[in-house]
Formats: structure tokens, sequence, C-alpha cells
């Protein structure tokens, strides 16, 4: 299978229009649809069908499409290793993180020190893709992916690195949304319009989870995925949610919002450093994964489960 060919495709089904894709190709219309049959022909299906306003893929195409990435990454990541030569670790390090987790806040530290350490290895730090992390370790995609533990998934390996605890998160600018300190009750809590990821996410079930066990109903003003709009929303007053704490130490500056621990139910989670279970992560793979490690140790607060320390004050970058 010709990877140029694969990657003409993904770049089609990426901007969903020919036309388009081919002026970022710097190649001609004509010369990229006559690849894409030509990719038809050699897996003998259809992979692209058109519409008003471009070109969609098929079922097989989007197959194919998750594959590709793989297969990709792995042409670049060969690439950059022998360019490099073989005195020191080098090559493509790609790391999946998961949303409205402690994981992005671990982005920055993470890529400053394989910089300082590993200069030759290429780090790509991932949070959305069109596949859910584990599926995109199974598929190549990423060498890891530091995400919720979602349970067994056959082809993979979750190693158990800590428990996140969930707080309610309130903007500062509001008045305190309850009246007893830094702890708040879910039927305190059923009274609130929640601002949360959508109901795949593993914030979204576990909090949904907590208010029908108790008979109670969440009320969900509006899903939002970008972690960033959601920050603004809940800063704004526009609703509050629901986060680790080590999360709204990442998403949220000093005095925007306070953080309320739940007094009773137990909101929490199991992250998890996901790896394929038959391939061997590589040598730039392995090294980053050990300073990965590392960094969640040297987390602020207690190992294991950690309490919120900010209660209905400010929660500490």
């Amino acid at each position: 299978m010709d990877t140029r060919r694969l990657g003409y495709f993904v770049r089609v089904v990426d901007v969903g229009n020919i036309t388009r894709a081919a002026d970022s190709l710097h190649i001609t219309q004509s010369a990229l649809s006559q690849h894409i049959s030509a990719l038809e022909h050699d897996v003998k299906t259809r992979l692209l069908t058109r519409t008003g306003r471009g070109v969609v893929a098929t079922a097989s195409g989007r197959s194919l499409y998750r594959y590709a990435q793989g297969i990709l990454r792995l042409e670049k990541a060969a690439r950059i290793d022998l360019r490099a030569g073989g005195d020191t670790p080098a090559g493509l390090v790609t790391v999946g993180l998961a949303s409205y987790s402690m994981a992005p806040g671990l982005a920055v530290p993470l890529l400053r020190a394989v910089r300082e350490r590993y200069p030759n290895i290429q780090l790509q730090l991932i949070q959305n893709l069109t596949v859910v992390m584990s599926q995109a370790v199974l598929l190549g995609q990423v060498d890891m992916a530091l995400i919720y533990d979602p349970g067994y998934v056959k082809g993979v390996v979750f190693e158990h690195v800590l428990e996140e605890d969930f707080c309610l998160i309130s903007s500062a600018r509001l008045p305190p949304v309850t009246n007893r300190g830094d702890t708040i009750t879910l039927k305190e809590a059923s009274r609130l319009g929640f601002i949360l990821p959508s109901e795949v996410h593993t914030v979204r079930r576990i909090t949904d989870a907590a208010f029908h066990a108790a008979g109670l109903h969440c009320s969900v003003v509006a899903e939002i995925e970008p972690g960033m709009v959601l920050r603004d929303a809940v800063v704004s007053g526009l609703g509050v949610t629901v986060l680790p704490l080590t999360a709204t130490r990442a998403h949220f500056a000093p005095d925007e919002v306070r953080a309320y621990r739940f007094a009773d139910a137990q909101l929490h989670t199991a992250m998890s450093l996901c790896t394929p279970e038959v391939q061997p992560l590589s040598e730039a793979a392995a090294l980053v994964a050990d300073l990965l490690r590392t960094l969640i140790r040297d987390q602020p607060g207690p190992a294991g489960r950690r309490e919120p320390s900010v209660a209905a004050n400010a929660a500490h970058p």
C-alpha cells in the first residue's frame, strides 16, 4: 500500500473537499483524484462519497482512515529515528492526554523534560481524537495515553497511576452555592445547572451515575467538549461543573473558582497509563513513559487519591 496515497487520502478526509485538499498538497485536483481512485482499486472498495459540499468517508473509508493515521505516524517516526542516527535516543513519540483530567497539566512539564534530556525525541501531544484514546493506542495512532481507566479493553494494558476525586466547581464571581463551607450534598447540587462534557466522557458518566444512585437528577444546561470553552463558561458563572482538583488547578487561575467536595458521595476514578499489550514501546517511547511516571509521582499533594485543599477557596495552579 502506497503511504503517499494514504497521506493524500487522510488529507482529503480531514478537509472534506478534494479541490481544497489538492491546493493544500500542492498538486492538481485531477492528480489527487487519480491517487484516490488508485487507492480504492488497491483496497477493492469505495472510500469516499460525494456530497453537495464535498466528500465524506464511507464506512470502509473511516476504517482505513484510522489505520492510515497509525501507519503514517510510524513512517514519520522511522524517518526521524533514522535521521538522528543510533547514538542518542530519537524518534517520534505521541502521547494522548485525557481531557477534563490532570493529564493536560502535565503537557508542558513533559515537553520541558523531554527537550532537556532527550533533544532528538520529537514529542507529539494529542488531546482530541476521532476515536477513544484506548483505541488510538490499539491502532498505533498514539504510543501511550494518560486517561481515565475504562476497565478491560482487549489489546491494551492499563497501568494504574493514581485516583482522582471529583469536586464541584463554581465561579468565584458568584455567591457560594452552599452554606456548608467546603462541602456540598448531591441534593444541594441537583438544584444547580451543570456544564459537562458529553455522555460518552468518563467525567459525565461518573457524575450522572452518582446522581442516579441517589435518586436525583443532574440538570445539564450545556454540553461542552473543548476545555477552554468550559473554563470560560464556568468562570463567567453560566453553570457549575465537576472536575478533579488537579484538573481544576490546570484549567483555572487563582481566585477564579470555588471547589467543593461532595459530602454524601464519592465521585472518583482511576487514572492509568495506557500502552499496547503486544507491541513493545520503542526506546524513545519507553523513556518518555518513564518521564511521565516521574511527573505524576511528583504531583503536589499526597500519593494516591487526592483530597480537595482549596475548599470554597481559589484553586491553586
